[in-house]
């Protein structure tokens, strides 16, 4: 009676706990827009980037920040012993002015300057600051089309182990249906039971295989998860795939369009716009810089914080200063140079670009074309294994062949359609891969 208690017990414990996992456990139904948004939505790296985007455009506040005028503010209190006490001014004092030995004195400073001509350092300081923040926004675009071609890739994987699993759901049941046969068959002495035991075998095969498939299901929809930003406990659905087998395009647009958009170009495209500033940024830093000036002077010598009358000086000095390194005329000669070798650099390395680019979209374009070429050949593997299956069947109920071709005919057709259904898969894959390469994914 204990025992029957015990084992009502953890019976219910078990579907208690069946049921609450199963609740827990949350089904979303996703398409391949929805994961796309949803990857990007999600991307640290793109929160990455936008940091960057805002680092820079701080830089471009900051490059105008250099064109306001300085301001310096100064308040001292001095202790000084003077060597000479008697001190004359020929025009301003008739008789000397006798001074203490022990002198102190509170002293203050305001000190104002405006830039008027900085060699137009400041104007090109705005100008790289603006590049800048051009490349950030750049460097954005490109990861957001990295995450895109990410999440496609892993949303089609993750689909190819999803129809995978059908066909091999749909020979497990003709291995069973099949396996029901052949042993009724053994009871009525139709058949042995080494035939019996082949099909258990086959049987058994599978059930490995869907094992093996069930647990690459589950790593790949705990991956999509973490990338798409969903909970770890979601499990996901997707609808009937569209494939992208009917696509005919046309290599020299692809190439057109990877000039166009690819980001490489465009960065290259920066930067030499950046070296170009640069070259002239050192030309004029042989011209001299002018600026205006102000000061306002506070001398208390009294010791006192607080002065009483006629006992402080404040003077107030307005001026314009001009400064000019003319050092500049001969150091800056192979600093130019420099400059001048580092813009011809980019021009190459444009054009080295461009070739490794028009290999790139070469490569996926060949690729695509042969998943293509591959789907037709699979197509006519599996009409061909179909009509093989059907024929062993036909000859198989005739005892024209035994169990072991009958089997060997199922595995053709099963390893057949899976075939083709990787193929497809791969194709799809293939097809982004190549939009990838030009720059610009279309969904």
């Amino acid at each position: 009676m204990n025992a029957i208690k015990t084992f009502s017990v953890a019976l219910g414990l078990l579907v208690f706990t069946a049921f609450t996992t199963t609740a827990q456990m949350q089904t979303k139904t996703l398409t391949l827009d929805e994961a796309v948004q949803l990857g990007i939505q999600n991307s640290k790296q793109l929160k990455r980037s936008q940091y960057k985007i805002d680092e820079a455009l701080t830089r471009v506040e900051q490059a105008k920040d250099a064109r306001l005028p300085s301001a310096k503010v100064s308040f001292q209190y001095l202790h000084a012993l003077m060597l000479s006490r008697v001190i004359q001014i020929p025009g301003l004092t008739k008789d000397p002015i006798k001074l203490p030995f022990d002198f102190p004195a509170y002293m203050g400073t305001l000190s104002v300057s405006e830039p008027i001509f900085a060699g137009n350092q400041l104007k090109y300081a705005r100008q790289s600051a603006d590049l800048m923040v051009q490349m950030s926004r750049l460097d954005a675009d490109k990861d957001k089309d990295d995450i895109t071609w990410v999440v496609i890739e892993s949303y089609i994987n993750y689909n190819k182990i999803l129809q995978n699993q059908l066909i091999v759901a749909q020979n497990m049941q003709d291995v069973q249906g099949k396996l029901e046969e052949i042993t009724k068959y053994e009871g009525q002495g139709l058949a042995t039971r080494n035939d019996v035991l082949r099909y258990q075998l086959q049987q058994s095969q599978l059930q490995l295989t869907e094992i093996e498939l069930e647990n690459n299901r589950r790593i790949a929809n705990y991956n999509m998860n973490v990338l798409l930003g969903l909970p770890d406990s979601t499990q996901l659905v997707l609808p009937a795939p569209t494939y992208k087998l009917n696509e005919n395009p046309v290599f020299t647009d692809l190439l057109q369009q990877a000039e166009t958009h690819r980001r490489e170009l465009q960065d290259i495209s920066y930067q030499t716009k950046l070296a170009d500033i640069n070259v002239k940024q050192i030309k004029d830093k042989r011209l001299p810089t002018v600026a205006a000036t102000g000061g306002l002077y506070y001398i208390n010598p009294t010791g006192q914080v607080i002065p009483t009358h006629n006992n402080l000086i404040a003077p107030i000095t307005l001026g314009i200063g001009a400064s000019w390194d003319i050092g500049t005329l001969y150091t800056n000669k192979n600093k130019e140079k420099e400059a001048a070798i580092q813009r011809q650099e980019l021009t190459t390395a444009k054009d080295q670009q461009l070739d490794e680019i028009h290999k790139d979209v070469n490569k996926n374009y060949i690729l695509y074309k042969v998943s293509l070429e591959k789907i037709k050949v699979l197509r006519d593997a599996v009409t061909q294994a179909e009509e093989n299956e059907r024929i062993t069947e036909s000859k198989f109920r005739n005892n024209l062949v035994n169990t072991t071709d009958r089997i060997d005919a199922q595995t053709l057709l099963y390893q057949a359609r899976v075939n083709l259904e990787l193929a497809k898969s791969d194709a799809t894959i293939a097809w982004y891969d190549m939009l990838h390469s030009t720059g610009k994914i279309a969904l």
